[in-house]
Parts: structure tokens; C-alpha cells; sequence
């Protein structure tokens, strides 16, 4: 049970159905989702880990507000987890390793082009993680998943001013690179994309 209350709160929070400062009452939630308040504060406390909740032990838990500043590092992170895993799979991608994250990235270009910042963002963190999968390091997955969750909650909270085209640019550069085998491409693609949503996000 608490994975699925850490599940349905992490995604309320994500899209903003529970917005920046909303108290999160452990046994208001736990009346709601038909539980004991044991799963729903393991799930408060894995989520103040990811850093969408604050918690003051004995005081409040709420929505953690959204820091641009912590944005910026999560997708500088990201940026060297996800580079690193593409870097160190290499040109050696099985057969099967290069179907799944070749549908990974039609999804992605899909996402693209119907603008949908959700399916993007879902996208673009399952590429992430199925490259870290591929290099064998759970701990990678591990991070990417952490990252994702803050990133995508700012994505879709500023949705107006995310960059397309870099999105674009992003998806035809990993299927590139899927393509001739190069992985340096893909790289090159997801250095570049963070670089630019990073920037345009300490301007905005």
C-alpha cells in the first residue's frame, strides 16, 4: 500500500492537482486512500526525499514549493547520469536493448509533435533509464528516477516557455544515434538539451 499512496501523491503532485503549500494530513490521506497512516507517512517521507514534500516532524507536512535553483542541479545531474550511462553503453547495443529504446524514442518524437509535455517528460525519463538499465546500473536508474520527478513538476508547471525545438533536436539526435551506432551523437544531443532548457530556465 505504500507504493501505490506514494504512487497516486507523487503524481498529484507532479501535475499540480496538489499544488505548492497544500497541507498533506496523514490521516486525512490515509481516510481518503483506505489505508492506516503508516504506508502514507512512508510515502511522505520518500517524497520529501525527492524533494516534493516538506516535512517539520511533529508540526506539518505540505507540497514543497518549486525551487528554479534545485531544478537547475537535478537537470545538471541528470544531464551527467544519463550522458554517462549512453557513454558507457557504447556501440555494443543488443538487438532487442536497441528496439526497445528505438519505440522509446517514437514515443518521445510523438510527445514532440502533439506537444504533450506529459508524455515527454515520461519519455524522455524512460530513455534515461533504459540506457541505465542496459549499462547494468540499478544506481543510475535509481537517481534518474529520483530527478524526475522535480523536473517534470517544473515542466508542466511552466509548460508555456518549454522549448520545443530543443525537444525536437533531443529526439532526432538519439535516434541518430540508434541509427548509425555512434553513441557519441546521443550525447552530444542530451548535453545540449539540458544545456538549453537549463539556461532557459534560470532566465525565465
Amino acid at each position: 500500500m505504500s507504493d501505490e499512496a506514494y504512487a497516486r501523491l507523487r503524481d498529484a503532485i507532479i501535475s499540480g492537482e496538489l499544488p505548492p503549500g497544500e497541507p498533506l494530513r496523514d490521516f486525512e490521506i490515509a481516510e481518503t486512500f483506505g489505508t492506516s497512516k503508516t504506508p502514507i507517512r512512508h510515502a511522505l517521507d520518500r517524497l520529501g526525499e525527492q524533494g516534493l514534500v516538506e516535512i517539520q516532524r511533529n508540526r506539518y507536512s505540505r507540497v514543497a514549493a518549486i525551487d528554479p535553483h534545485q531544478v537547475a542541479n537535478a537537470l545538471d545531474v541528470l544531464g551527467d547520469t544519463w550522458g554517462g550511462a549512453a557513454r558507457r553503453v557504447g556501440s555494443t547495443l543488443e538487438k532487442a536493448d536497441a528496439s526497445a529504446l528505438n519505440r522509446l524514442v517514437k514515443g518521445l518524437s510523438s510527445a514532440v509533435s502533439r506537444h504533450d509535455l506529459g508524455a515527454f517528460a515520461t519519455g524522455l525519463f524512460s530513455i534515461a533509464s533504459e540506457y541505465a538499465r542496459i549499462e547494468g546500473n540499478p544506481a543510475r536508474q535509481a537517481a534518474i528516477e529520483q530527478l524526475a520527478a522535480q523536473v517534470s513538476r517544473y515542466w508542466l508547471a511552466s509548460a508555456h516557455a518549454f522549448d520545443w525545438t530543443a525537444g525536437k533536436d533531443l529526439a532526432n539526435g538519439i535516434a541518430q544515434a540508434l541509427k548509425t551506432g555512434d553513441q557519441s551523437t546521443g550525447v552530444n544531443a542530451i548535453v545540449t538539451f539540458i544545456d538549453t532548457v537549463r539556461a532557459e530556465g534560470a532566465a525565465a
